[in-house]
């Protein structure tokens, strides 16, 4: 076996404390990385842009401040993958799209800032559909990125590339970004850890997200490693208006243990059709959460379907609100993205959605605020019995991939239908793989009150802590 292969499966704070040892270099770290990305990248198509060059020159700083003795950061030497919607300072970040194909930014987004002064080194920008909308990671730039567990599957959307990344050993963390369940799909069907922060927590400033009750958030293979990620990623910025509140010690809190907590498990939300076999596996694991001192109930829980207004309540806060998302309000997307002219060089899911479809009226918007509100109060209203929300992260495993533009879920956006509802609600919300259906992961959401990741993290490490090795080790068997 390579010992290249160790590292690729080894957890980013293990490999920090390697490098802080002076027990692997973090140029031999990240060679493996990029050894790995060259093999596996052409069958899984996870990385849209590789850095390789400025990857090992990072790698070489950062070897540089060891042997100095300088102090380090909680990521130094540990490769980091970014989505292809944050911008990376003089790396080319084209939000999936040809209309970006040479915009090279010349400064970095904020989360990518605070990962470089951890120490982390990005080895490249990883695939998402265009514009991030599309529940397939595709786009006219490269093939469409696939599942490490079933090549012929959806790795989730729209981090697909990141959660394909993090799943085949090319890194050991990753960021996403979640408009709607962008970090936690593809958790879930690639079998990784995903959290989307509280809006407002991470900084979009610097990047293609237009969503404001979206979030760029960290992804990896273990809690403490989307801990460590949250903990240096948050804080404000100054730019971004969004008020999360003030933020928690995710890492510190992270082994207080779930005992005395209270828990509200939905196999449905009441409504959502769920694979029976997906429901079970979930249960399974919600309600061993018991063996770890917490209660959990099954309440009934009914939300409304909120996909009936989901989209209105984004277009209509971009028109209405007063503060419009940086991305959609700047003159190079209204140049390129708004002209007829420029159609023909969108893919054609976004050719057929028109992006410069009818605005919304003030007063639909209206009835989608009314809407918005009452799913907050519903959510206010648990969060006075319960310390989180407990439910499957998806209604199936991950879809075999359709030809042509067919959604490859079984009903439009049900992929998204565990998942729209902590957008829409604010609520920092995580997928932890919780097992397998057919030899596919298995993912659990948990939805956490304002604010507050580090319960949200809380409850994932205590699910951590009872899953069996075997599971936690478990591989994709063409790359065990």
């Amino acid at each position: 076996m390579d010992p290249s292969d160790d590292l690729a499966w080894m957890p980013a704070w293990q490999v920090r404390d390697l490098v802080a040892a002076r027990e692997v270099s973090p140029v031999a770290v990240v060679q493996a990385s990029l050894r790995r990305i060259e093999t596996l990248n052409p069958k899984l198509n996870a990385f849209v842009n590789v850095c390789a060059d400025e990857a090992l020159d990072q790698a070489r700083a950062a070897e540089a401040a060891v042997l100095r003795g300088d102090a380090l950061g909680p990521l130094h030497g540990v490769p980091v993958a970014i989505k292809d919607e944050a911008w990376v300072a003089g790396v080319r970040t084209r939000a999936g799209s040809l209309l970006f194909e040479d915009f090279i930014p010349d400064a970095d987004a904020v989360p990518v800032r605070r990962l470089r002064e951890a120490g982390a080194v990005i080895v490249g920008m990883t695939n998402v559909p265009e514009f991030m909308g599309w529940s397939r990671t595709a786009n006219r730039l490269i093939p469409e990125t696939v599942n490490p567990w079933d090549l012929r599957r959806s790795p989730g959307a729209s981090s697909g590339g990141s959660g394909a990344a993090l799943a085949s050993g090319m890194v050991p963390i990753a960021i996403g970004s979640d408009g709607g369940g962008s970090i936690r799909i593809p958790s879930a069907a690639n079998g990784v850890v995903g959290l989307f922060p509280t809006p407002g927590r991470v900084p979009d400033t610097n990047s293609f997200s237009y969503a404001y009750i979206g979030s760029l958030g960290p992804m990896a293979r273990n809690v403490r490693d989307v801990a460590t990620m949250i903990d240096v990623m948050a804080g404000p910025d100054g730019v971004d208006q969004r008020f999360a509140g003030p933020a928690s010690d995710c890492l510190g809190g992270l082994d207080r243990g779930v005992a005395g907590l209270r828990f509200a498990w939905t196999p449905d939300f009441g409504y959502i059709a769920t694979d029976p076999r997906v429901a079970e596996r979930v249960r399974a694991a919600a309600l061993g959460l018991a063996l770890a001192g917490a209660a959990v109930e099954e309440p009934g829980l009914v939300f409304d379907d909120v996909w009936e207004w989901f989209g209105a309540q984004i277009q209509g806060h971009a028109a209405f609100s007063g503060q419009p998302p940086p991305f959609l309000a700047a003159p190079a997307f209204k140049a390129l993205c708004r002209q007829p002219e420029n159609y023909e060089r969108l893919c054609e899911y976004s050719q057929r959605r028109k992006v410069d479809a009818a605005p919304l009226t003030a007063e639909a918007f209206a009835t989608t605020q009314a809407r918005t509100r009452a799913l907050k109060r519903q959510f206010d209203t648990l969060f006075e019995t319960y310390d989180a929300i407990l439910s499957p992260t998806l209604p199936v495993t991950a879809p075999l991939l359709p030809e042509g533009l067919a959604d490859p879920y079984p009903t439009f956006c049900c992929g998204t239908y565990f998942t729209a509802v902590a957008n829409l609600a604010e609520l920092p919300a995580a997928s932890f793989p919780c097992g397998f259906v057919d030899g596919l992961p298995v993912g659990l959401q948990v939805i956490g009150r304002r604010g507050r990741e580090d319960t949200v993290l809380q409850v994932c490490r205590a699910l951590e802590q009872l899953t069996a090795p075997e599971d936690r080790a478990r591989r994709p068997a063409w790359l065990a």
